[in-house]
C-alpha cells in the first residue's frame, strides 16, 4: 500500500454519473491511490510537489472514453490525489 489518499470531487462524480462512468472511476480513484503519478504531467510541477496530471479511462461496453484531471499533493503527509474533472473525450457529451 502506498499511503496515498484518493478522492473525488462532487463535480467530477456528478460528470462520471452523467455518462454512467461512475463504476470506471471508482476503479481509477483505486488505482491512484497505488500509483499516484498514472498519466501525463500537464504542466511543471510547483515548488512544493504539486502536480496536475491528466489520464484517460478507455472506453468500454456503454462507457465513452473519459479524460480525468487529477491533482497530485505529496505533501503535507499523507500524499492525496483529487481527481477535479471527467470529461467524454470521444465526442459524447453528457445530457
Amino acid at each position: 500500500m502506498s499511503g496515498v489518499i484518493a478522492a473525488v470531487t462532487a463535480r467530477a462524480a456528478q460528470r462520471a454519473k452523467a455518462v454512467g462512468a461512475e463504476q470506471a472511476l471508482e476503479s481509477l480513484r483505486q488505482e491512484l491511490e497505488q500509483i499516484p503519478r498514472l498519466g501525463v504531467l500537464l504542466g511543471p510541477p510547483r515548488q512544493d510537489g504539486t502536480e496536475v496530471r491528466k489520464t484517460r479511462i478507455e472506453p468500454r461496453g456503454d462507457v465513452p472514453g473519459l479524460a480525468v484531471a487529477y491533482v497530485y499533493t505529496p505533501s503535507p503527509p499523507p500524499p492525496t490525489v483529487a481527481i477535479v474533472a471527467v470529461t467524454p473525450d470521444d465526442g459524447v457529451q453528457p445530457q
